[in-house]
């Protein structure tokens, strides 16, 4: 190694760990969670392997790590979709548009792959189980403030949620045949019955 190449590899640790995860989130992402491996994430991020394996001595945890970063992100971004000034109804239906738009498909696989793995992966399990409950108190959230707002009419917020989490995970095997998948159908009927569970009429979150 050169003196050149040296000083362009050395970086802060925190730099360094955060450049590890963000490759390992692009191998999950792009090639499954069964390819972050040390050394496929040090190629990536062209290092050597016994790097990797410092800041992450098990490969296991980097891969949980990995899917939680791009879980968050996807949250995130889904219920950012639309403005918190706007109502809870336009918040939700902003937010199922945003999982099934066109494109949401590399998320849905790494949920499918994370659910699959998470057997026989003690630290991806435990990921995975947090992941639910963050999504799952977040829809709470947004359905108890329709309620207060009267704009929602159920009794429990949180069996709400679950429900309509499990219809929106169940679809999520779609992503794996997207050739025989018309997102349009898929979300019209994510809509219809997300308005039954909240006590809407046809069309309520088209508002």
């Amino acid at each position: 190694m050169t003196a050149t190449s040296a000083r362009r590899t050395r970086k802060p640790p925190a730099e360094r760990r955060d450049e590890i995860i963000a490759a390992a989130c692009r191998v999950a992402l792009e090639e499954g969670l069964q390819s972050v491996t040390l050394r496929r994430v040090a190629e990536l991020v062209g290092i050597m392997p016994g790097l990797v394996n410092h800041y992450f001595p098990v490969a296991d945890d980097l891969a949980a790590i990995a899917f939680a970063v791009a879980a968050e992100a996807e949250r995130e971004m889904v219920f950012s979709a639309v403005p918190e000034t706007a109502g809870a109804a336009r918040r939700l239906r902003g937010l199922l548009e945003a999982i099934y738009a066109e494109g949401s498909d590399a998320l849905s696989l790494l949920w499918l792959d994370a659910w699959q793995a998470s057997r026989i992966r003690p630290a991806l399990r435990a990921e995975v189980g947090r992941q639910m409950e963050a999504w799952q108190a977040r829809l709470e959230d947004l359905i108890n403030e329709g309620v207060l707002a009267g704009e929602f009419h159920v009794s429990d917020p949180g069996l709400a949620a679950m429900r309509i989490l499990a219809l929106i995970d169940g679809m999520s095997v779609q992503a794996a045949i997207p050739h025989r998948m018309s997102y349009q159908a898929v979300r019209d009927m994510v809509l219809s019955n997300t308005e039954r569970e909240l006590g809407l009429p046809p069309g309520g979150l088209s508002g």
